[in-house]
Parts: structure tokens; sequence; C-alpha cells
């Protein structure tokens, strides 16, 4: 009897002893005992590489913990990870890296034991790839941002199967390329951000699976070449930015997958040409940005097939000139009380090709369309020079450093650009010269698109000479 007492002593003992197990501390080379199964929201230990705070401390009640890994040395196999089951209520969970290499991975042993979890932030760590399944198929994750965190390479599956997932955010990292089915079993998923990173592949369909995708932040990345073969299945995306990267050119239909898009940025790219049916099949585009790039000319059909557009932003580009039929989709849009044109930082030539925008300004009774029409400047047209009103320059001799030329191949500096450009409402519509060639035009009949940049003009010069034809002139023209 004495015996079996002893051993449920014993047993009573060992059930109330909690498990332990020993570390070294590298530091002072000594031991310590840390509970295998801890309260992550009550850590005193200092020694821990990871420190929690939350909005309780009581177990399985914390809805939220700001978790901090304050230095390197911490592996996926560490115990701290399956003691996340302490609190596995966690709806709002953090990690704040404090130093390089201190988490160099998803911590997915951690992210497995909370149930709950709907909000996971990693930010600051030294992640450098997403390994498949690395959210171990959460059916509670709506949002994952996992920024600055030094990624450069996302693997197949990385993201698969998380059925509620709505929200990833990856921007700030290293990420080079974008491979087919790394965004696969998503169906819940509407907004994705990758941007400042160093992309420049997307592989033709790597977006495929994301048919309810509403936002796609490609900014500040090396992105060369635009196709549509890299949006299919983004049937539903509203709202696509693309500014930042090193684009060149549009090409015809390069969005053309993008049926639902309504809003375009392609700022600050390097944009020289755009082909007359890039926006074909954008019928519900609203919003267009094109500021910041080098186009040296809009054409009148580019805009054509998008009748939904109130807003187009051409500013800081190299135009020279730009019609009425160009910009009149925009404008005259039935479906919107309000519109804009942007074209304010071009070097517009100051010349009747531009009095379209004083009868808009007069007529308009749109303020968001005034102010923009008022901001326009232009740069008056170089005067012809002949040889014999100038210094001639002896062929065979060179130039010296001071002397300044003018070449048409090379952008002149904003700074010398800057100083020529004359608001053009403040110059008297009167006064506006006319291009050799469509004073030319005067004579021929008023055609599309001549008639609406030349008739005011027509009258002024006439009138100069022989009042009595502006009658006649003006009852022609109406």
């Amino acid at each position: 009897m004495e015996q079996i007492t002893k051993h449920l002593i014993i047993i009573a003992s060992l059930m109330t002893v909690r498990p332990a197990f020993t570390v070294k501390d590298d530091k002072t080379d000594t031991y310590y005992q840390i509970p295998v199964f801890t309260n992550i929201c009550d850590i005193v230990d200092r020694r821990s590489l990871v420190h929690c705070y939350c909005d309780s401390t009581k177990p399985k009640v914390a809805t939220r913990a700001d978790c901090w890994v304050f230095t390197g040395g911490i592996t996926p196999e560490d115990p701290i990870w399956p003691s996340f089951s302490s609190q596995s209520e966690i709806e709002h969970l953090m990690f704040n890296v404090r130093s390089d290499e201190a988490l160099t991975f998803i911590p997915a042993k951690a992210i497995v034991r909370l149930e709950r979890l709907k909000h996971i932030s990693i930010q600051f760590g030294t992640i450098q790839s997403v390994p498949p399944y690395a959210f171990t198929n959460s059916s509670t994750i709506r949002q994952i941002s996992l920024r600055s965190n030094k990624i450069s390479s996302l693997e197949r599956h990385s993201f698969a199967q998380m059925m509620m997932l709505a929200n990833l955010s990856l921007d700030d990292n290293q990420i080079t390329e974008l491979r087919r089915d790394v965004f696969f079993g998503l169906p819940n998923l509407h907004v994705l951000h990758l941007s400042n990173n160093n992309l420049s592949l997307i592989h033709e369909g790597c977006f495929k699976h994301l048919n309810n995708l509403i936002e796609l932040k490609l900014d500040l990345n090396s992105i060369t070449v635009v196709t549509r073969e890299m949006f299919e299945g983004l049937e539903n995306l509203s709202r696509l930015n693309l500014r930042s990267n090193r684009l060149a050119m549009v090409g015809n239909l390069a969005f053309s997958e993008l049926w639902g898009l309504k809003e375009l940025m392609l700022d600050n790219n390097a944009i020289e040409y755009i082909s007359e049916r890039a926006f074909g099949g954008l019928t519900q585009l609203r919003k267009l940005t094109l500021s910041g790039n080098k186009l040296t000319a809009f054409y009148e059909d580019i805009l054509e097939d998008i009748r939904s557009l109130i807003i187009l932003d051409l500013r800081d580009n190299l135009l020279e000139t730009i019609s009425y039929e160009t910009i009149r989709p925009v404008v005259e849009n039935e479906k919107s009380a309000s519109t804009a044109v942007y074209l304010d930082g071009n070097p517009l030539s100051c010349n009747c090709r531009l009095s379209w925008i004083y009868h808009l300004r007069n007529e308009t009774k749109d303020s968001t369309l005034k102010h923009a029409l008022e901001k326009i400047s232009c740069v008056a047209d170089p005067v012809d020079k002949h040889p014999e009103d100038n210094n001639a320059i002896d062929e065979n001799t060179l130039a010296d450093e001071n002397y300044e030329y003018y070449d048409k191949g090379e952008e002149e500096s904003k700074e010398k650009l800057q100083a020529k450009f004359t608001k053009l409402v403040d110059i008297p519509l009167e006064t506006l010269p006319c291009p050799k060639e469509l004073m030319q035009s005067i004579d021929e009949s008023y055609g599309h698109p001549i008639q609406n940049e030349i008739r005011l003009k027509a009258y002024s010069n006439v009138a100069s000479v022989a009042p009595s034809l502006v009658i006649v002139l003006m009852v022609i023209l109406i």
C-alpha cells in the first residue's frame, strides 16, 4: 500500500510541473530553462528572442499581438512558435524586426496555431523567398502585408488556397519576376500591391487566376513592356498603377483584357509613342494619366474608343501642339458633369493652333476644367533667322566653349525651358501668330480638324486688311 501511495505522489507532482527545456546563452556560456509552452503575451525573460505586446495577457483572450524580434538566431524550430497556441484567439498579428537577419522566414508554425487569424504583417525582415504554401493554406486570413522584407523571389503556390485573402501587399521588396501560379486559389483577392520592387519580367498569364482583383499596383518597378497576355484574367480590375517604370511605348490593344478598368496610371515612364488603338477595349475607363513622359504627339484617334473618360492628364510631356479634336471625347462626355484635361508643363507653341483653349475656357461651366485650362503655358515660336541677319560662322572655324546653339535632337533643360513659358490666357488671342501652313489653308475648305483651330485667326487677319470681308467670311464659315 505504501508503494502505491508513493507512486501516486510522484505522478501528482509530475503533473504540476511545467515542461521545460535547456537553452545555452552563447554570450555567457551558461544554460537556462524556458517553459516549452509559454504565454506569448506574458514573456518576462529578457533573453527571449521574441517579445509580444497584446491587448490582454490572459491565456486565450488576446485578439491583437504586436511582436518584436530584436536579435538574430531564431529558427523555424524554436519553441516560441508552438507557444502561440497559448493565444489562439489572436486575429491581428504583427512582427516588427529590429535587426538584419533576425527573421529570415515566414513563421508558419505560429500561424497554423491561430485559428481566428485575419490580419498578419511582417516588416523589416530578411525573408529572401516565400515558399509554397507559406501561410499553411489558412482559411481565415484576409490581409497579408510583407513590406520591406528583402524578398527577391515568389515560388509557385506561395499564396495558394487562401480562400478568404482579400488584400496582399508586397511593397518595397526586391522581387524581379512574377511567375505563373504564384497567385493560385485566391478567389477573393481584391487588392494586390507590388510597388517599389525590381520587377522587369511578368510572365503571361501570371494573374489569370485573379478574376476578382480590383486594384493592382506595379509602380516603381523596371517594367519595359506591357501586353494584353500579361493581364489575362483581370476582367474585373478597376485600377491599374504602372507609374515610374521604364515603358517606352504602348502598343495596340495592350490593355484590352481589362474590360472593367476605370483608372489607368502611366505617369513618369519614358513613353514616346502610343499606338492608335493602345487603349482599345477600355470602354469604362474614366481616368487616364500620362504625365511625366516623353510624348511629342498625341493623335486624334487615340481616345476615340474611350467614351467614359473624364480625366486626362498629359502634363510635363514634350507636346508642341494639341488639337481640340484630340481631347473632344473628354470634354464632350455627356455622362459626366465634371471633366478635366491637364496640359501644363508642355512646350506648346504659342500660335493659333491653341485658339480652342480660349473658346473652351470661356464656354465651360466646369470650374475644374476651367482652372486646368488657365494653367496652360506655351513657348513662343523661334523666329526664323537668315544667314544675312546673323554673324556668319566660318565652316572651318570651331565654335568656342561659350557658343550656345540649339540642337533639336536634344531636350532642353527644364530650367531654360521654364524661363520661356508664358501663360497662354495672358496672351491676347488676336496676337497669336499662325504657322505658315495654316495660313495657306485659309483659302482652302475648312475641313476637320483645321476648322476649329484657324477660324478665329482667319477673322483677325482679314479684319486687319479689309474689315468688310469679315462679315463675308463669317457668313461662309457659319
